[in-house]
């Protein structure tokens, strides 16, 4: 009686499908219940090779990792009362690229950044170089394309303190106009938002200690707070194009 209670303690452990396989086999005769504990460690040992296996063949990935680059940038503000022309500027940014799903990365970054541009004054048609300085600080959810670390697109929405827009060395522009027929005194159009909501959009690519990076930049709310001569609001949204380089450690 005592072995067959041990040999069913036996049967009502074991994975299921060893159960079915001792059910289904013929009787088995302890002559002692050390036979039947050594019988039910070998196959729990036996079963916990499958489980370490799983566990060592979980991909690995290297994007839990700082990032440090640079970018150009190439800045405008859209505008129905200004007329804005591009220009160049630089970005430095510190990043955060972590995994978050197999298909998705999550990206932190903080940018600090001096932005180019110019525009026109009304009288004259000089052209007045201008420059803002500021911080973007940015959280991107990156889709690895395939599951690859190697390429992936990159969306997510980014905070821009802003700067003044300064005047570049040219201070006898302080009081000019620009503008259209409703002509902007400069200095009503260096009065921006303190604070943008940019939407990102873009992508990154590389190999595992650098990637090459592109990405659109666009305020969701007016940047531009200023008035006209007549006393109506302007409007202008910032955006800009950035395009560099990440080192990863």
């Amino acid at each position: 009686m005592k072995n067959t209670f041990l040999l069913l303690v036996f049967l009502a452990t074991v994975f299921t499908s060893y159960s079915q396989e001792l059910l289904d086999a013929p009787f088995i005769n302890f002559e002692n219940p050390d036979q039947a504990i050594d019988l039910f460690e070998s196959i729990v040992d036996k079963n916990s090779y499958p489980i370490n296996y799983v566990s060592t063949t979980r991909k690995y990935s290297y994007n839990n990792r700082l990032g440090l680059g640079g970018d150009a940038t190439f800045f405008n503000i859209t505008s129905d009362d200004v007329i804005v022309t591009q220009g160049t500027g630089w970005s430095v940014n510190f990043e955060t690229r972590g995994d978050f799903r197999d298909d998705f990365d999550l990206i932190y970054s903080l940018g600090i950044f001096n932005h180019n541009f110019s525009v026109n004054e009304n009288v004259t048609n000089d052209k007045i170089d201008m420059s803002t300085l500021g911080v973007e600080i940015k959280f991107l959810l990156a889709w690895k394309i395939a599951q690859s670390d190697y390429f992936s697109i990159e969306a997510g929405p980014a905070l821009q303190l802003n700067g003044e827009l300064k005047i570049g060395n040219e201070e006898r522009y302080g009081e000019s106009f620009i503008g259209g027929s409703n002509p902007v005194a400069i200095q009503e159009f260096q009065n921006t938002m303190p604070v943008n909501l940019n939407g990102v959009i873009g992508f990154s690519g590389g190999v595992r200690n650098f990637r090459v990076t592109a990405h659109y930049h666009y305020s969701l709310v007016d940047s531009l707070t200023g008035t006209n001569l007549i006393g109506d609001d302007i409007d202008g949204n910032f955006s800009f194009l950035s395009v560099g380089g990440r080192f990863y450690f």
